[in-house]
């Protein structure tokens, strides 16, 4: 069965809780996280795929040094939707678990 989605606006997406560090570009919500090193990073992404994989939701990643970028929307619908303020916002606290800061600039 497919699943319904629900559009949210980019004011409403950077208004959830814990997001306001991210922006909607278009038709993505995107953040930078800086790691400090590759380890960081590459176990940040790790997560991010276990998170991704249980809301069956996956977003674009970028690993580099010294930072992940993440991309999300929604495919289906080609627009910022519930699905994608659900994983922001896990993907936010599993980096601050890690110690992980946004990049200012994002």
């Amino acid at each position: 069965m497919a699943r319904s989605y629900q559009t949210v606006t980019a004011e409403e997406f950077t208004a959830a809780a814990g997001l306001g560090e991210w922006r909607v570009e278009g038709d993505q919500a995107v953040v930078r996280f800086r790691t400090g090193d590759f380890v960081t990073g590459l176990a940040l992404v790790n997560e991010i795929g276990r998170l991704a994989e249980e809301a069956n939701h996956h977003p674009d990643l970028t690993l580099s040094y010294p930072e992940v970028g993440i991309r999300l929307g929604t495919h289906d619908t080609g627009t910022v939707t519930d699905a994608d303020v659900a994983l922001a916002q896990a993907i936010t606290a599993v980096a601050q678990e890690l110690g992980v800061p946004v990049v200012a600039d994002s």
